[in-house]
This record gives C-alpha cells, sequence and structure tokens, in this order.
C-alpha cells in the first residue's frame, strides 16, 4: 500500500514539472508568434509583434507625385514605403491612393468628397500644391484650402490617427525645366513648403522634406522616369525611406 501510494506521488510530481516546463515554454522567445495574416515571425523585435496583430492603414492623398506618374504600381512612394515598414518589422494593409495627375488642391478636396470611406485610417499623408504653383495660384487660396482639407483629414483618421505633410518637389531641377528659370521655381516651390511646414507647426502635424532629394535630379538622370519630369521609383524609394524614418521612427 504504501509503495502503491509513494509511486502515485512520484508520478504526480513527475507530470507536474512537465506541466510547469510547458507552461514556460509560451513565454519564450524561440516561440513562433502568428500574425494576423497566420505568418509564423520568429526573433522580431517588440513592434513587429505589435504591428503584425493588426495592420495599420494608409490613406496617401495628393496629385501625381503620389499616384506615381510614369512608375509601376509598385514603385510609387506609398507602395515602396510599406515594404520599407515591412522590412522594419511593421505591417501595413496596401495603401488606398486619393490622387491624380495635375490635380491642385481644390481637385483634391472634390476628389476627397466623391470618394467612399468604409473606415478611419491609422495614417494619412497629404502632397499637395505643385499644380497650384505651376499654374500661378495664389498662397492665400493655397492655404485656405489646406485648411478645408485637414477638416476632411481629421474625419478620415482614427482618434489616434497620425498625419503626415509632405514638402512639395522641385519641378525645375527634371530635364523638363532646363529651358526655365529654374531660380524662380525654386524660388515659388520654397514660398509654398514654407507656407506647408507652418502649416503643420501650427496644427500639430508632423512634416517631411523630400524637396532636396528631388533638386539633385538636376545631376542625376536616374532619378527621373522617361517622361524628363517625374520621380522614377529610385527616387520615390529614398522619399519612402525618409518619410519612415520621419514618421515612424
Amino acid at each position: 500500500m504504501f509503495r502503491s501510494y509513494k509511486i502515485l506521488k512520484i508520478n504526480l510530481v513527475f507530470i507536474l514539472f512537465i506541466a510547469c516546463n510547458t507552461s514556460s515554454n509560451l513565454d519564450d522567445e524561440s516561440s513562433p508568434i502568428y500574425s494576423t495574416e497566420s505568418n509564423i515571425i520568429e526573433n522580431q523585435e517588440l513592434n513587429s509583434i505589435i504591428s503584425n496583430e493588426s495592420p495599420l492603414s494608409l490613406l496617401a492623398l495628393g496629385d501625381s507625385y503620389t499616384i506615381g506618374e510614369g512608375v509601376n504600381e509598385e514603385e510609387r512612394w506609398p507602395n515602396q514605403f510599406v515594404q520599407v515598414a515591412y522590412e522594419n518589422g511593421i505591417d501595413f494593409l496596401t495603401p488606398r491612393i486619393i490622387a491624380m495627375t495635375g490635380w491642385k488642391t481644390y481637385d483634391l478636396i472634390n476628389g476627397i468628397e466623391s470618394s467612399n470611406f468604409e473606415k478611419k485610417y491609422d495614417y494619412v499623408s497629404l502632397l499637395i500644391g505643385v499644380n497650384n504653383q505651376f499654374n500661378s495660384r495664389s498662397i492665400n487660396e493655397f492655404e485656405d484650402d489646406l485648411d478645408k482639407l485637414l477638416i476632411k483629414i481629421n474625419n478620415l483618421k482614427k482618434k489616434d490617427g497620425s498625419v503626415l505633410i509632405i514638402s512639395i518637389p522641385d519641378w525645375g531641377s527634371s530635364p523638363y525645366g532646363e529651358n526655365m528659370d529654374r531660380n524662380q521655381i525654386s524660388t515659388e516651390i520654397n514660398t509654398f513648403n514654407n507656407s506647408l511646414k507652418s502649416f503643420a507647426n501650427i496644427n500639430g502635424l508632423k512634416y517631411v522634406d523630400v524637396t532636396e532629394i528631388s533638386r539633385r535630379a538636376i545631376n542625376e538622370s536616374n532619378l527621373i522616369t522617361s517622361d524628363n519630369l517625374h520621380p522614377s521609383g529610385l527616387m520615390y524609394l529614398e522619399w519612402a525611406k525618409k518619410i519612415f524614418n520621419v514618421w515612424i521612427n
């Protein structure tokens, strides 16, 4: 009887040991962690684990520089931004883009108003104004439209969503601007960008300068696509990396 009791006691201790050992493995860093896509992620940073629990959403608003005139879809800066984020352990859904070549600020306002939205977004970017400058629209009109756009953006982002204002590239540095007054174009672009930066500061928004990258195109032809005006996928990649570092890191 005593021997049977002793054997039973040993078995119980062994079972408890196995159970405790198994339980401790649930928090082991070597254990796989599953994302919402059921992909196994191993040895990821904490932000990677958090992001894969719920992929983030991005709404990109703008003009030809956002829709990526002259490049493939995967070369657009929002698409490359999502890829850069993924490579840094942060999972985004495919970005939604509301933009069209030639759009000025009021065209974008109309574009937003004519679009259907079924959800709000974690991140919203705004890159607009080059066509206001190109068509000699006034700064006052531009600034009034920015205020209207911000109202719409605030209605489209989540309560804790983040908004990024992106500077206007200097198209005068492209081959297209070779026979134009590049100094005047650059001065006007700076004026519009100063307005954008002030707008971002006043409203507590993040701001990123991609203009200086665009100005390198005057000496680096590979930064411009075949239309001699718009950025190439290579320039958009540089934007995406800088935008990630300013916006997410």
